[in-house]
């Protein structure tokens, strides 16, 4: 053995150290500065290798201390591709760790800011999706006293078709408050971590987070704007400056030194105006506030919430095509937007159903996910209690079916309070409160909209 990762040739038997089972090295399936990963067989069961190079495992003296509590504490949700158990190879100086294999569904996070034909398209609510799925996995981890030091698109892996995530590279964990191994990755690292006045910390993960979420829905950082674009060289100095000791968000409210310039930011301001009231906001205080102040950074729950609340309030405008969220006005009786952020043509706002400040826009084989009607379901983004249908003979009159177990309870402006049993529908229509059982919804339907031109957006596609 020469102590390189590359060096383990296929067929390689292996040991792994708590579980005393015996492997097989069967592919390499990628190597970086760290070591090389490899697909092995443990008993007719297929895992994934990291095997270190002998200077990484001579550097990082707390690796195998860390691997091995990892290991002993096991995964905070399945969603962490978790250190299984460690493995020597015979005759070698260096070892490495058994995982989950990734699943071929899941993408790397990159492909959303390549450039075409390689960007991975990605609907709106979707991209909200896995910022919902990022949110509660790392308040998973974080809640049982671990930092993760390394949050950026190399180690987080989504399915398109789901929005759910896998996050990777679970061996820069550790315990919050440690010595940390990383100090992160250029643009994802907290401002005083770029000025080296603090280590890798949750308060940090938090911060790193928040650049992830403004890139997934994005596809651009948060701080680069007006001032990034005049620099000619990005050199080291330049980046401190723009991320670390003068850092100035792209949509500073107060600050517009570093906003967005005509010509050049239009998409992402496009995008910017598209988002809910409520994740502005929390953007807003994440790159003002929580640039200078770590302990006020905005916490997991309070992102988690508001993603939710967005993933079923997008609209798509008629005229261009492009996505955006409905929010409920001052009084809660109208809805904005009144015209597409992206052409200026009128939006046509589909009917919608309210829970208070939620909103739930209805459209012919839509559903109402479960999480809007249980409040014990609050999390569940798979499991539905409604759909809407289009009469068969009637297309412009939609009903509502009641997927649940029990019956609901509708009162409607022409037909006063009905039952809607389990397998049944009722009508939609502008007015109608229905009692779900453990939640009230209000049916609210738009007047219609004038239709329009098919058009482009007011800026071009980057």
């Amino acid at each position: 053995m020469t102590g390189r990762a590359e060096d383990l040739p296929l067929g390689t038997p292996f040991l792994t150290v708590r579980g005393r089972r015996h492997g097989r090295v069967v592919e390499l399936l990628g190597a970086g500065g760290q070591g090389a990963v490899y697909t092995v067989d443990i008993d007719g069961s297929r895992f994934a290798l990291k095997w270190y190079h002998d200077s990484i495992v001579k550097i990082d003296k707390t690796l195998r201390a860390r691997l091995s509590r990892a290991i002993g504490v096991g995964p905070p949700t399945d969603r962490f591709l978790w250190p299984i158990d460690l493995v020597e190879v015979a005759h070698s100086g260096s070892f490495g760790y058994v995982m989950p294999l990734r699943q071929a569904e899941y993408a790397g996070m990159r492909g959303l800011i390549s450039r075409p034909p390689n960007r991975l398209e990605l609907p709106l609510a979707k991209r909200v999706m896995v910022c919902h799925s990022v949110a509660h996995n790392f308040l998973e981890l974080h809640a049982r006293g671990f930092c993760y030091q390394d949050i950026n698109f190399g180690n987080i892996f989504l399915s398109p078709e789901t929005g759910d995530v896998v996050i990777c590279d679970n061996d820069n964990v550790d315990v919050d408050g440690m010595d940390a191994s990383v100090f992160g990755t250029r643009k994802f690292m907290a401002p005083e971590v770029v000025m080296r006045r603090a280590l890798p910390s949750t308060k940090t993960d938090l911060f790193s987070m928040a650049v992830l979420f403004f890139y997934i829905l994005h596809g651009w950082h948060p701080l680069d704007g007006k001032r990034e674009a005049e620099i000619q060289i990005m050199d080291s100095s330049a980046e401190v400056g723009l991320y670390g000791s003068h850092p100035v968000f792209l949509f500073d409210p107060t600050d517009s030194s570093n906003g967005p310039m005509p010509g050049f930011h239009e998409p992402i301001a496009a995008r910017w105006n598209s988002l809910t009231p409520a994740i502005r906001a929390l953007f807003v205080r994440s790159f003002s506030v929580g640039l200078r102040q770590p302990g006020d950074r905005i916490l997991e729950p309070e992102w988690r919430s508001a993603f939710a609340r967005m993933v079923d309030a997008i609209v798509t405008c008629r005229a261009c095509g492009f996505e955006q969220a409905m929010s409920l006005e001052a009084g809660g009786q109208s809805m904005a937007p009144h015209a597409c952020v992206g052409c200026g043509a009128p939006i046509a706002k589909p009917p919608v159903l309210l829970f208070g400040r939620e909103i739930v826009t209805l459209a012919p084989g839509g559903r109402i996910a479960l999480r809007h009607l249980d409040p014990d379901r609050s999390l569940d983004f798979t499991s539905h209690g409604g759909v809407i249908e289009a009469h068969p003979d009637r297309p412009n009159i939609w009903g509502l079916r009641n997927l649940m177990a029990t019956p609901w309870r509708a009162t409607l402006p022409d037909a006063g309070t009905v039952t809607v049993e389990p397998g049944r529908a009722v009508r939609i229509m502008h007015g109608a409160v229905i009692d779900f059982g453990r939640r009230t919804g209000r049916l609210v339907a738009a007047a219609p909209t004038p239709a329009v031109p098919r058009q482009q957006p007011q800026w071009q596609t980057q």
